[in-house]
């Protein structure tokens, strides 16, 4: 069954008539090849930019693109990645919301190499 997520900005397809235009231009697709309607699922889902700003976003992706060189690109493969970034709220370790990045409780998690209880002051970004 054909599923499509699309994950877009809160301002792109904004409008539910947009959603449903491009849901069915996806699924005439597989009208087309002989497939019923209901099979193909298209879904909207969408993300907030997390990323603190441009240049902490290109920075993360020029170190990863330099990990991934020499065992890709050195070679002739063909390559293509996407880094997803779910908003923290809907993200758990061992039942918690992690602290936000740069805090006390942040940094009492790298010391420990584990997930453990924390004060939500101590996990409360002062960005």
């Amino acid at each position: 069954m054909p599923l499509w997520i699309i994950y877009h900005s809160p301002s792109t397809f904004a409008s539910p008539q947009t959603k449903q235009a491009l849901a069915a231009s996806i699924t005439a697709i597989y009208l087309a090849a002989g497939l019923p309607a209901f099979y193909v699922n298209v879904l909207f889902q969408p993300v907030e930019p997390t990323s603190p700003n441009d240049t902490v976003r290109d920075n993360f992706l020029n170190k990863v693109d330099a990990v991934l060189k020499p065992y890709i690109a050195d070679r002739g493969y063909d390559w293509e990645y996407t880094v997803e970034e779910l908003r923290r709220d809907l993200w758990k370790v061992q039942g918690m919301v992690p602290p936000m990045p740069g805090t006390e409780a942040e940094k009492e998690w790298v010391r420990l190499g584990k997930a453990v209880e924390f004060e939500s002051e101590k996990g409360v970004s002062n960005l």
